[in-house]
C-alpha cells in the first residue's frame, strides 16, 4: 500500500512538474516571439487563422486515431480515444518545447498511460507510434521529391542530391521495418552493453528488468508480424495527417494575398520539414524552419521573402496548440477511461 501512494504521489509530482516547465517555456517563446508580432500576423492573416488551426486539429485527430489502433489492438488493453487524443495533443506540446523532439513527450505519454494499462504495454504503444511517426516522415519525404522530380524542372547538382535523399529514406524505412520485425528495446540494450559507461549498468539488470524489456520488444513484434492491417492502417493515418497539415500552408499563403496550389503546399512542407529535422535538435525549430521555407519557396517559384510570414503565423498555431496540450495535462476525467485487464 505504501509502494502504491508513494507511487502516486511521484506520478503527481512529475506531471505537474511538466505541466510548470511546458507553460514556463511557453511564455518565454511568446516573449520571444513578442506580443506585437503575434497579434500583427493574426490581423494580417484575418479569418483564415481560424482555418489553419482547424487544419492541425484534423491532423491531431488523425495522429491519435493512428496510435489508438496501436494502443487498443489488445482486446484486454483499452484506452478510450478521448484520452489517446489528450495525451496525442499535450504529448506533442512538450516535444515541441524540448530539444531533439521526443525529448519531452515520450516520457510524459509512457507515464500517463500506465494509469490504464501495463507498463510493458504503455512503453511499447509510445515506442510503436513513435517509430511509425517517424517512419511516415521518410514515406512523406519520397513523395514529396517524387512532386518535385515531376513538377520541377532540376540541375544536375540538385538531382544528385535528390537521389542521395531517397537512397538515406529507403535505407531508413528498411531499418525501421526490420526493428518492427526483429523488436528494438533488446537490441538497443545491446548496444548499449557495448558502451563502456553504461555497460556496468547494464550488466546489473535484474532478470525481471530483462523479461520486461523483451515482453515489450514482443508487443512490438506482434504488431507487425500478426495485426498487419492495424499496422498499416495507423501508419497510412499518420501519412493522411501530413497530408492534410499541408493545407496549412496553403491557407497562409491565400491569408498573405498570394496564389499557390496543394502541390506547392506538399512540395513547401516536405522540404521544409526535412531540412528543419536534419538539425532536429533545435525546440519549435527555431532558425532552421525559417531557412527550409525560404528553399521550399524558391524551389516551387514563390518570393523567398514570403518564408518570413509564413514561418511566423506557424509558429503562432504552435503558440497555441501548445498552449492547449498544456492545459490538457491537468485535464482529469471524471470516471476512470480505461482498466487495466479489461
Amino acid at each position: 500500500m505504501n509502494k502504491l501512494v508513494t507511487s502516486l504521489k511521484k506520478i503527481f509530482t512529475l506531471r505537474n512538474l511538466a505541466f510548470l516547465v511546458g507553460l514556463s517555456i511557453l511564455c518565454f517563446m511568446i516573449t520571444k516571439i513578442g506580443v506585437h508580432n503575434i497579434f500583427d500576423n493574426l490581423r494580417q492573416t484575418g479569418w483564415w487563422f481560424f482555418a489553419i488551426i482547424g487544419v492541425w486539429g484534423i491532423g491531431y485527430i488523425l495522429n491519435a486515431l493512428a496510435w489508438y489502433q496501436i494502443i487498443n489492438d489488445d482486446p484486454q488493453c483499452r484506452v478510450s480515444y478521448k484520452e489517446v487524443l489528450r495525451l496525442t495533443i499535450s504529448g506533442y506540446a512538450l516535444n515541441y518545447i524540448t530539444p531533439f523532439g521526443l525529448a519531452g513527450g515520450e516520457p510524459y505519454r509512457i507515464l500517463e498511460l500506465k494509469k490504464h494499462v501495463s507498463t510493458e504495454k504503455a512503453t511499447s504503444s509510445v515506442i510503436l507510434y513513435a517509430m511509425m511517426h517517424v517512419c511516415s516522415h521518410f514515406f512523406f519525404w519520397l513523395a514529396t521529391i517524387i512532386l518535385i522530380a515531376w513538377f520541377v524542372p532540376l540541375s544536375l547538382s540538385i538531382s544528385i542530391a535528390m537521389s542521395i535523399i531517397v537512397l538515406v529514406c529507403l535505407v531508413l524505412i528498411f531499418l525501421f521495418f526490420r526493428g518492427y520485425k526483429k523488436g528494438l528495446v533488446v537490441t538497443i540494450t545491446r548496444i548499449f552493453s557495448k558502451v563502456p559507461i553504461l555497460n556496468k549498468k547494464i550488466k546489473t539488470l535484474k532478470p525481471a528488468t530483462i523479461d520486461r524489456l523483451n515482453l515489450i520488444d514482443t508487443q512490438i513484434k506482434g504488431l507487425k508480424g500478426k495485426r498487419e492491417k492495424t499496422f498499416y492502417f495507423a501508419l497510412s493515418l499518420e501519412f493522411m495527417a501530413r497530408l492534410v497539415n499541408a493545407v496549412e500552408i496553403l491557407l497562409i499563403i491565400y491569408a498573405m494575398g498570394f496564389d499557390a496550389n496543394y502541390i506547392d503546399a506538399l512540395i513547401v512542407v516536405g522540404l521544409s520539414s526535412l531540412f528543419a529535422n536534419i538539425l532536429f535538435f533545435s525546440p519549435m525549430q527555431l532558425g532552421t524552419r525559417e531557412g527550409g521555407l525560404m528553399l521550399a519557396f524558391k524551389t516551387i517559384g514563390l518570393v523567398p521573402g514570403l518564408s518570413i510570414s509564413v514561418s511566423m503565423i506557424t509558429r503562432i498555431r504552435e503558440l497555441f496548440w501548445i498552449g492547449i496540450g498544456i492545459l490538457l495535462m491537468k485535464v482529469k476525467f471524471k470516471k476512470p477511461v480505461a482498466q487495466k485487464g479489461e
